[in-house]
């Protein structure tokens, strides 16, 4: 007994497995609530140095560096934002939900909106922007909430609408902070100008914007005879706008910040959401920090996704052309292989075609391919993925439902007749694609609970519909520590601990008791198949009890 207990007090002192450790049944979980502190420098990085950095520094710097590939032979380093589960834990940064919860069509349509949008019985014009082919407008309702106005390419009604409506909804659901968007008709005569608008001037700064000016920009809109105009409104959101968050390092005068963000999993597994719904613009100035302030001044940042205008076929401007999603804008790995090979070397997209709907654009997926995909410029935390950070991310997108699918492309209200049934099949055939390409590495078994002494799991290729072979026979072994303690198989990832606890106690006495954790190690019976799962669990007055998972990529 005295050799033991000391044994599990050195084992603790020396750094237990997290999962031996308190709290235990915690799935998901809060980070603690985050300190105040005084509002941080706000920032405007630049665009183009920010191109330059992602496109051609950062890959040199990489490539030149041993510890890279390193990295890659052990798998890559690990994310610092997850629980004994794998889990991403609530946090500014990201916040379960589908992954949670079972959650309603109508729930997932509705996302982030708290109102109905805009009350617009008289909108009062606060400023613009003029330059550009879909000029933006910032209004304020009768209520005083205020919202920016975005207009669809003159020639693509509901082309870049659509897409970020579908990405908001589908981000949200997920767990990802995005602001209030809603689609709706503006009636340009409901416009009332205030006297202290502003708009952008020629040569940066700002200038009065007087109806002049408003008339201007208005002129780039295609109205409908009615004099309205499809419009999508984002709502301001709350707090003070800081500028966007990069996809590596960490932001120095914010005290919360405290993971390198490229080791952040919500971040790296954003890359497979970012693929499903073909957002090519994945980078920092489509972020935002916004600090929230409390009533002495200090406050804390919270972190934002926003303009998703680039997503499913759009690019905002317009529809993709054939290679977005494909290639990125100085693609070197595939400009290299072009010219090794002569420039004879043919690009699958290049077969590609237009969806027959102006709406819709460029959104297919019959040469989409999970691990193809690439966005306009490379992504620090997508680049550091692994394959628990992508498990983590399509288990997410498995618990997305035909009908949720349905009520959020419903909600994108794409007049054009055919083009929602367009976007819904593209949209679950990418999805079923990047299952299979991410449950063919990684064991899909999920959602663990115990009933009674039943451990039972859900297979999640199973349950989302992706085959229709299962149910899969399933080996299991029980260990204590190292030694063996029971075996079996079944048709379904279900094991029952009584035998096995009854054994623990029998073989290893009084050292069970000290240390009352088993670890139930499954597999599918396939040749195909060959990564594992363990589940930890600790036995508590004859029950067991959850504590944490293990994933072992194929």
């Amino acid at each position: 007994m005295r050799r033991a207990v000391l044994a599990l007090l050195f084992a603790t002192a020396c750094g237990a497995p997290a999962w031996k450790q308190a709290p235990h049944d915690v799935r998901f979980q809060r980070t603690p609530p985050p300190k105040a502190h005084p509002r941080p420098a706000s920032n405007d990085p630049s665009d183009a140095w920010y191109a330059i950095d992602q496109s051609t520094a950062r890959p040199i710097a990489t490539a030149l560096n041993p510890g890279h590939y390193i990295d890659v032979l052990r798998g890559g380093p690990p994310p610092l934002d997850v629980n004994a589960f794998g889990e991403v834990i609530d946090s500014t940064w990201f916040e379960n939900r589908i992954g949670r919860r079972v959650m309603t069509p109508e729930q997932i349509r509705r996302g982030p909106n708290e109102h109905d949008g805009p009350d617009d019985r008289k909108l009062e014009v606060l400023g613009g922007k003029i330059e550009g082919a879909t000029p933006g407008l910032l209004l304020r309702d009768q209520r005083g909430h205020r919202y920016l106005a975005k207009f669809d390419p003159p020639a693509y009604p509901g082309l870049a609408s659509g897409a970020e409506i579908i990405a908001t909804k589908i981000l949200w659901a997920a767990g990802y902070h995005v602001p209030e968007n809603y689609v709706g008709s503006l009636d340009i005569a409901s416009l009332a100008l205030v006297q202290d608008a502003t708009t952008g001037g020629e040569y940066g700064g700002t200038v009065p914007l007087d109806q002049e000016r408003l008339d201007d920009l208005l002129a780039h809109v295609n109205p409908f005879p009615d004099g309205t105009v499809r419009t999508l409104y984002s709502r301001i959101l709350p707090g003070r706008a800081i500028g966007p968050f990069h996809y590596r390092g960490q932001r120095r005068d914010d005290p919360n910040d405290l993971i390198p963000h490229q080791r952040r999993r919500s971040l790296r597994g954003l890359g497979l959401f970012s693929a499903w719904v073909n957002n090519v613009d994945a980078r920092a100035s489509n972020t935002l920090d916004v600090f929230l302030a409390e009533e002495d001044g200090a406050g804390h940042v919270k972190h934002y996704l926003l303009d998703f205008g680039d997503a499913l076929g759009s690019t905002g401007t317009g529809p993709k052309y054939l290679g977005e999603g494909y290639e990125g804008v100085l693609d070197w790995p595939k400009i290299v292989r072009s010219f090794t090979a002569f420039g004879i070397w043919y690009r699958p997209w290049l077969g590609l075609r237009r969806a027959p709907y102006r709406s819709v654009g460029v959104f297919e997926s019959q040469v989409f391919e999970p691990d193809a995909w690439r966005p306009k410029l490379p992504n620090p935390a997508f680049d550091e993925a692994t394959w628990l950070d992508r498990y983590w991310a399509a288990a997410i997108i498995a618990r997305f439902t035909p009908s949720h699918l349905a009520a959020i492309v419903d909600e994108a209200g794409y007049a054009e007749p055919g083009a929602a049934a367009w976007v819904l099949r593209v949209l679950s055939e990418r999805q079923f694609k990047i299952l299979e390409w991410v449950f063919a590495r990684v064991l899909p078994l999920d959602d663990p609970r115990v009933d009674g002494t039943t451990l039972n799991l859900v297979d999640l290729e199973v349950s989302c519909g992706l085959t229709t072979n299962g149910p899969f026979e399933y080996a299991w072994s029980v260990h204590w520590n190292d030694p063996f303690v029971a075996d079996g198989r079944g048709g379904a990832p279900s094991v029952d601990l009584a035998e096995a606890i009854t054994q623990a106690r029998g073989v290893h006495g009084a050292d069970f008791d000290e240390d009352p954790f088993l670890t139930v190690t499954l597999s599918r019976v396939s040749p195909e198949h060959d990564a594992t799962l363990d589940v930890f669990v600790r036995i508590v007055d004859g029950t067991p009890l959850i504590v944490g998972l293990e994933r072992a990529v194929d």
